[in-house]
């Protein structure tokens, strides 16, 4: 049975993250990782092991090198454990690597010795006391905010405890020692010292839980009221300890009192807290007070907020409606919390947003809420203060992926801060041979920084020119006047700027790396919180510039290195020249694929090597060294006893007196590996030339199609309506020529009454990266004759630019056409009214004229009568008849 353990798979199953190192200061190489280890750091054991610890985890933003290499340093002084106190780390989070987590690890440094008590290496472990940091904070600082205090009595000891909150409370020095009467001596009135006892006694006996108010005398004399619980630990019906809570209410009950004691006071209390006073029935949830400092906060009255029943309701932010209403809309009347403080935003007259912090108390009469009391409280600028702190988080996680341009980090954090601080426009210029360069200003018109790139720094160059050359902030709160300004003061105010804020960043040495500058639109001083933001974000990008520009550095220094290393491949041998006696270096060796120790040198050898095709080359190389005593550089191939072909670049010199030479000396660089991406580069090359001319045919054949089809076609610019390329057709359906077009926009060839139609169309395919639209538009020739187009067109990328590509059908005759039918249809109908009407009238005449005739020949009528009224019944027919053949004849006009 083998007893023997393998203590690697033991180590690497350990729960508590460790590594192993080698003792090889400065550079501690990693020899193992557990598995705990990797999965903290989101890395793979291939990425740590072999590598040193400070290549790996080259720097903590929360802690310095120095303290990590303290540690190591006392431990290989020491050879001692030792212990670094928890520190605060930024770790990859597992499910997204390119965020990051706030972690307090306690790492603990083991040295393992040898027999002779040296350090053979040195296990590092990492405990995340996150929890309990954090946990502890929180308790501490929310005891604090309320002013809360614990406290102890030992029943088995004597003993009592209090917290540092309860000594704050009782203003005792941090060296009191309290005890069960001294404590009770603080009450001020005999009458509550006994009811203290009382409720201490009962709860020892029967463990219930006790709440009392009372007023107390601190140690400094001060009258403070105090609220405890307290509650009892019974053992088989013995008390054993009472513990408990005391808060100091003394601000809010002197509140209630003076409430209680005179509304007038109450009134004037209320106004001049920097808060929104209310009153809320809470049967009715009707508002009955709010106090004037709603018109400062919001900008409505309280008249307003009193004439509507759901004013307050209606003026929070949608989105955070109704989270907050159920804080007050609760079905169960003991469902009421007793106090409570909530944040949400509400909608300004203005139409602003203001974050509020509602600290809301409700008053009972019995066990019935009876009223909602609370302070409406502007906490916008604690908010933004949040946001600002969200923003650097996620500006220093974005500067922590390199590939990332620094000009693209820099870019987004000034977005944030400007949104932030709406009507702030922000811009960086870096500090290139005391000249102002723009770098990034997300924010302000490109014009502008064209004028103003390339200044020199100087104290009048304005304020960021000033702030460059002094060194300290410069704050210009109206660039018109100010004499730091005059001579670039119209630059700024041809685009409306009228105030600058600039702040020098400067690196540790104190030079002057950038300068940021803060513009507005109206003369404005700086406020507090302003200043303290603008400080803040200065120190930031500090950080970040510098911090880049050194990683930047230390890229080029590594990739210098890697370079030299790579050079430093060389070969080297050595030809003693009297004697033949060849030496070649261990590289040299490993170069030609020879074993050093079975195979010497000889130069004899080394022309074997060489291959048959080089070898006259090399001897006539050697040869004309040796005539001429001038160093030389040359290519040779050698082939290696696998049979692989090598390339190698040589030089070789002569060492001694100019006329007799003792040795000669020389190295060889393997340049295998180039030799063949040269040749896989120019087959690359020639495959490229293939490839680029058959894209040249292919463009070619587009343009053929463009250029030579029958319908008018051409390509505009959707920013400026610029004519970019226009075919044949078009140029004979409109008059102009190509150079015309070229020169024109699209609203040149519509009359002036279709602009605003164009403008439209055009803005709209300009919110789309694809759209195909048809539709029918009025165009001009160039002789001025109107015509009407259908128009077919799609967004395209053209010459680098958003553009739309146009086919245009005249359908100018074919609507002349429909025109002329409709017009024919319209004589036709009334031909055919007429028919019908017109001339059934003195044909119906002449019937029932003809009728009279005939059923009364020979009769008394009078023929003669009867004839005349025949003859104007028959003229007024041919009078109808004439007018049908004149539409008749009209018609025939408007069909030809």
């Amino acid at each position: 049975m083998n007893d023997m353990v393998d203590y690697s798979i033991v180590f690497r199953a350990l729960p508590t993250p460790s590594i192993v190192l080698r003792p090889n200061a400065p550079i501690f190489t990693i020899v193992d990782a557990n598995d705990a280890y990797l999965a903290l750091l989101t890395k793979s054991r291939e990425e740590l092991v072999g590598k040193g610890f400070f290549e790996v985890f080259p720097s903590n933003p929360y802690l310095t090198d120095n303290e990590w290499r303290n540690s190591f340093d006392a431990i290989l002084q020491e050879k001692k454990n030792h212990k670094i106190v928890p520190q605060k780390y930024a770790l990859p989070i597992t499910t997204s690597p390119t965020r990051f987590d706030i972690r307090y690890l306690e790492i603990q440094q083991t040295p393992v010795l040898d027999d002779c008590g040296e350090i053979q290496l040195i296990i590092r472990s990492m405990t995340d006391v996150t929890e309990s940091i954090n946990h502890a904070q929180f308790l501490q600082d929310t005891q604090q905010l309320a002013r809360i205090g614990s406290w102890e009595v030992n029943m088995a000891h004597q003993t009592v405890i209090w917290s540092q909150g309860i000594r704050e409370i009782f203003e005792v020095s941090p060296d009191y020692q309290p005890d069960f009467d001294s404590g009770i001596a603080f009450y001020t009135h005999e009458d509550d010292r006994k009811k203290l006892t009382l409720a201490f006694e009962k709860a020892m006996h029967d463990g219930t839980v006790f709440h009392t108010t009372f007023p107390i005398t601190t140690a400094k004399g001060r009258t403070r009221w105090i609220f405890s619980v307290g509650k009892a630990d019974l053992v088989n019906g013995t008390c054993v300890r009472i513990y408990g809570t005391t808060q100091d209410i003394t601000e809010k009950k002197y509140q209630d009192e003076a409430l209680v004691a005179s509304e007038h006071k109450f009134q004037n209390l209320v106004q001049t807290i920097d808060g929104i006073v209310w009153e809320v029935d809470a049967q009715t949830y009707k508002t009955t007070f709010i106090s004037e400092k709603v018109a400062q906060i919001l900008g409505y009255t309280a008249e307003d907020w009193l004439a509507d029943d759901l004013f307050w309701l209606n003026h929070i932010v949608e989105a955070d409606r109704e989270h907050v209403a159920r804080h007050y809309y609760l079905t169960e009347k003991n469902q009421f919390p007793a106090n409570q403080a909530f944040d949400y935003r509400m909608v300004k007259k203005d139409g602003g947003i203001v974050w509020i912090k509602d600290i809301v108390s409700v008053t009972y009469e019995g066990d019935v809420p009876r009223w909602f009391r609370g302070i409406m409280v502007d906490i916008t600028e604690t908010k933004r203060l949040a946001d600002l702190d969200r923003l650097e988080k996620t500006i220093l996680e974005l500067n922590e992926q390199r590939q990332i341009p620094l000009a693209h980090v820099l870019s987004n954090y000034l977005t944030g801060i400007e949104s932030l601080f709406p009507g702030m426009y922000c811009s960086i210029h870096r500090i290139q041979d005391n000249r102002l360069r723009t770098w990034v200003a997300p924010s302000l018109p490109e014009t502008y920084l064209q004028t103003i790139d390339n200044l020199i720094v100087g104290e009048n160059t304005g304020s960021c020119g000033a702030a460059a050359y002094l060194k300290r902030p410069i704050i210009v709160n109206d660039i018109d006047t100010d004499a730091r300004c005059t001579a670039y003061k119209h630059l700024a105010l041809a685009y409306d700027l009228k105030a600058c804020w600039s702040y020098p960043i400067l690196d540790s040495e104190g030079n002057t790396l950038a300068v940021l500058g803060m513009y507005y639109k109206q003369v404005q001083s700086p406020k507090p919180d302003e200043l303290a933001v603008v400080d803040r974000t200065t120190s930031l990008l500090k950080v970040i510039i510098e911090n880049r520009l050194n990683a930047d550095l230390a890229h080029e220094t590594a990739a210098m290195i890697s370079q030299g290393q790579e050079l430093a491949h060389f070969g080297i041998w050595q030809r003693e020249l009297e004697t033949g006696k060849v030496s070649w270096s261990d590289t040299l060796y490993d170069i030609y694929g020879i074993n050093a120790k079975i195979i010497a040198p000889a130069f004899e050898s080394y022309l074997e090597s060489v291959h048959i095709d080089d070898r006259q080359q090399v001897m006539d190389v050697v040869r004309r060294i040796q005539e001429t005593g001038e160093d030389t550089v040359f290519e040779e191939r050698i082939v290696c006893p696998n049979g692989e072909i090598r390339h190698l670049r040589s030089w070789v010199r002569l060492i001694g007196d100019s006329n007799v030479p003792k040795k000669m000396i020389g190295a060889s660089l393997d340049i295998t590996d180039t030799k063949l991406a040269e040749k896989k580069l120019n087959e690359l090359y020639t495959r490229l030339e293939q490839h680029v001319k058959e894209i040249e045919a292919s463009e070619k054949k587009y343009s053929d199609l463009f250029h030579l089809s029958p319908q008018p076609m051409w390509v505009y610019s959707l920013e400026t309506y610029q004519f970019l390329d226009v075919n044949h057709a078009a140029v004979i359906l409109y008059g102009f020529t190509r150079e015309e077009f070229l020169s024109m926009t699209i609203k040149e060839i519509r009359p002036p009454e279709e602009i605003a139609k164009i403008e439209a169309a055009v803005a709209y395919s300009k919110q789309h990266d694809q759209l195909f639209t048809k539709g029918v538009y009025l165009h001009r020739k160039k002789d001025g004759k109107p015509i009407h187009v259908e128009i077919q067109s799609n967004i395209i990328q053209f010459q680098g630019q958003k553009a739309e590509v146009v086919l245009v059908n005249d359908i100018t005759e074919k609507r002349n056409y429909v025109t002329a039918i409709e017009t024919q249809n319209s004589k036709l109908q009334e031909i055919a009214w007429m028919q019908s009407h017109v001339v059934r009238a003195p044909l119906a005449r002449i019937m029932g004229l003809v009728d009279l005739i005939q059923q009364f020949p020979g009769s008394v009528v009078n023929y003669s009568e009867l004839l005349g009224a025949i003859g104007r019944a028959a003229t007024e027919l041919d009078e109808v008849i004439h007018a049908i053949t004149d539409k008749a004849e009209q018609i025939n006009v408007i069909t030809h």
